[in-house]
């Protein structure tokens, strides 16, 4: 029979939450309750090189964040350490002639974690939740000259040479 002396569990736990705790970190599918964080999070993250954008508050990209979410068949997944947002992946389900297909609309990690593996794990649960559910394509938009487009091609994705990408600014 063990037996444990609580007082020294008790002086760890009191150490460990004088030093931020635990780290329990997790992938979970898109909770409204993170909204507001998922919102500052994307910002700052393309506020920042190479993307330099320009959101003029947080409403209109909380607006343009909704409109991703109410897309039918979208699917959104979010990194959460310590109940705190780090990395928010967020896309939609496209029926094709081919077979259904995952649209990355937006990719993001806190600029503080990235290379630290978020992406690579997030992308993992990406393919296993697919696979559930016989989806066995992502197709997503990344600019050609950005650390993501590499981060994309270590993970396997090929560029679609046939296809161009076009604008029209309307005057």
């Amino acid at each position: 029979m063990m037996h444990y002396n609580l007082g020294y569990v008790l002086i760890i736990n009191i150490y460990l939450k004088k030093q931020g705790g635990i780290q329990m970190d997790s992938i979970v599918k898109y909770q409204e309750k993170y909204l507001d964080d998922i919102i500052t999070l994307f910002i700052n993250v393309f506020k920042e090189e190479p993307w330099n954008d320009n959101w003029f508050s947080n409403k209109q990209a909380g607006k343009y964040l909704l409109d991703i979410i109410n897309i039918p068949g979208f699917e959104g997944y979010l990194y959460i350490s310590n109940d705190e947002v780090i990395a928010g992946l967020f896309g939609h389900l496209i029926r094709w002639w081919e077979g259904d297909e995952y649209f990355i609309k937006e990719f993001f990690v806190d600029p503080d974690f990235q290379g630290d593996g978020i992406g690579s794990k997030m992308m993992d649960k990406l393919n296993k939740e697919l696979k559930k559910n016989n989806i066995n394509t992502i197709v997503l938009l990344t600019d050609l000259h950005s650390p993501a487009a590499d981060f994309y091609k270590k993970r396997g994705f090929t560029e679609k040479s046939d296809l161009k990408f076009m604008y029209k600014n309307i005057d």
